[in-house]
């Protein structure tokens, strides 16, 4: 919202996003409007909207009943019409739900690989595993998002057999790792059923085979680096590194090209700006990713990436990166 609709909105119960840490809703208190600058938002923070990842999980205890002020642009209306729960009961059914979904899924692909070792076991003996061995295989599975490759139409895509979720197969962004020789290596996607691994050796696979993708590749962050052109990521991954940060030292990354992408229904064209936020101890980073996208059928894609760095220290940095000269972007 804006500041003349938060103005408006004074009393009434927002959602406040922050990130990793988290998403609340609460009473917005009071709204402060400096003329030229940035708008921000008081909040008595209520209830607890959606979980924070698990790394940040302590900052649910600094959260509750707190009065924050945080910037306008992480204030949203709450998209349902009221939140009846307390602090306490809104984190406590938010955690058991999280906890619930983790281990139907462990559940669902332990039965897979019961069905597997009994298979195993027909064709040439019982298999034995020490208890460490099979708690290092879980702690690696769990970081995986498995998906079966199934044929719809003549067209292959990628079905995830627990909660139904589905991705087209050609085109996708992602890694994938499949299943050689016993053990898993990475690949990519070349046509159809095929795969090429990182020595363009040919594998294909058939109906019914899995393949793996790491839970990091779903992260924002990693769908940014993704979807930049590779003389734009390695500049930025070069001018966070000046600035003496690492990926690692993500903090926040707010990624509205993957929204623009997920929301696109035909469009190509996307304009808009991504914030992301490194921190390290004594020290921040805030970088402004300005991008722009055509894409076309009959002709090569118009990319435009403006990076704007600022760190704490008042240090600046702006770097640009386009595909195509104007001329061509205007035609």
């Amino acid at each position: 919202m804006n500041r003349q609709e938060a103005s408006k909105n004074i009393g009434s119960t927002v959602l406040i996003d922050q990130g990793k840490e988290g998403m609340y809703y609460g009473t917005l208190e009071e709204v402060y409007t400096p003329p030229q600058k940035t708008w921000s938002g008081e909040v008595k923070v209520s209830g607890l909207f959606e979980l924070p990842d698990i790394e940040h999980a302590k900052v649910l205890d600094e959260m509750k009943n707190r009065s924050v002020v945080v910037p306008g642009t992480k204030i949203h209306l709450l998209p349902e019409p009221s939140r009846s729960l307390d602090y306490n009961a809104s984190v406590h059914s938010a955690a058991e739900s999280a906890a619930d979904e983790l281990q139907s899924y462990i559940d669902d692909y332990s039965g897979y690989a019961e069905q597997w070792r009994e298979i195993a076991a027909r064709f040439g003996g019982a298999s034995k595993k020490t208890e460490s061995t099979n708690k290092a295989g879980n702690n690696e599975k769990n970081q995986y998002v498995y998906y079966r490759i199934e044929r719809k139409d003549g067209t292959p895509f990628l079905h995830e057999p627990t909660y139904g979720d589905e991705l087209e197969l050609e085109g996708c962004p992602f890694e994938f790792e499949v299943q050689k020789d016993s053990s898993w290596i990475t690949v990519s996607h070349d046509h159809g059923f095929v795969f090429k691994d990182a020595k363009k050796r040919t594998i294909s696979l058939q109906t019914g085979d899995f393949v793996r993708i790491h839970q990091e590749q779903f992260q924002p962050f990693t769908i940014l680096l993704n979807e930049l052109e590779h003389p734009s990521r390695k500049s930025f991954l070069q001018d966070i590194e000046d600035f003496g940060f690492t990926k690692t030292d993500l903090a926040d990354c707010h990624n509205r090209l993957l929204y623009e992408l997920l929301q696109a229904e035909g469009n190509s064209s996307f304009k808009g700006v991504n914030f992301l936020t490194f921190q390290k101890p004594g020290k921040t980073l805030l970088v402004q990713h300005h991008y722009e996208r055509k894409l076309k059928s009959q002709a090569q894609d118009y990319v435009y990436d403006r990076f704007e760095y600022t760190a704490d220290n008042g240090e600046r940095r702006i770097s640009t990166y386009t595909s195509a000269y104007t001329k061509d972007h205007e035609s």
